[in-house]
């Protein structure tokens, strides 16, 4: 979905996604890890789930300000063992686009320097409407990068996509509880690593250690 922006004005433009709508649950299907590789089958349905997400876009000047929240849950496969769990995804954002070049340079300068006093204050209210399970956003404008877009367009669906990919951990693993013990299939997780010195011992790099290079003849 995109919203272009001679859409987007000086007043907030919301938008409000559920599990109900077909390119968010695309968007969030996508993103889960699959035993049987990553090629879905032309009838591909992403998983139902309770998914929550919400775009605020406001322009000021040449930029467009991103406001957004995400609230789902991803399939992942535990790192350790390969198992199937829940991975919870609840987290916001802040974005700041534009189509003019001279942002290519300095772009943090220039989105502090076009971040106004209302722009202050509506940064100030979302952060008061922010639910008190979501994390508290900083929204500085020089803490944020503009992204120079060849298409004066935010692509929401890109937008999210992004973000929730952000969120996914190298090494994805259940929580634990304070004995190390998988809260998803009750497992040791550290029992699946090995210790240092089973490492070292078993490493067949380490043979490479004892290797003398060959002194070079005399020609």
């Amino acid at each position: 979905m995109k919203v272009y922006f001679h859409e987007i004005k000086d007043q907030d433009l919301h938008y409000t996604f559920n599990e109900a709508t077909p390119w968010v649950m695309e968007v969030v299907g996508q993103l889960d890890e699959r035993m049987d590789g990553i090629i879905r089958p032309p009838n591909w349905k992403p998983r139902s789930r309770p998914t929550e997400v919400e775009f605020t876009l406001r322009r000021i000047d040449d930029l467009v300000h991103v406001n957004g929240r995400v609230k789902t849950q991803l399939y992942l496969l535990c790192s350790l063992c390969a198992d199937a769990f829940h991975y919870p995804i609840n987290t916001t954002f802040h974005l700041l686009l534009t189509t003019s070049e001279i942002y290519a340079d300095a772009p943090r300068e220039m989105a502090n320097k076009s971040t106004s006093l209302e722009m202050d204050d509506w940064l100030a209210d979302e952060d008061d409407e922010d639910e008190d399970d979501v994390p508290a956003m900083d929204l500085k404008g020089s803490d944020y990068e503009v992204t120079v877009l060849t298409e004066p367009a935010a692509d929401l669906k890109e937008i999210l996509h992004e973000q929730i990919t952000l969120l996914i951990p190298m090494q994805p693993k259940p929580d634990k509880n304070e004995k190390d013990d998988c809260l998803k299939c009750g497992r040791n997780q550290s029992s699946f690593l090995p210790n240092q010195e089973e490492f070292i011992k078993e490493n067949p790099f380490t043979v490479l250690k004892n290797f003398k290079k060959k002194p070079e003849s005399d020609s």
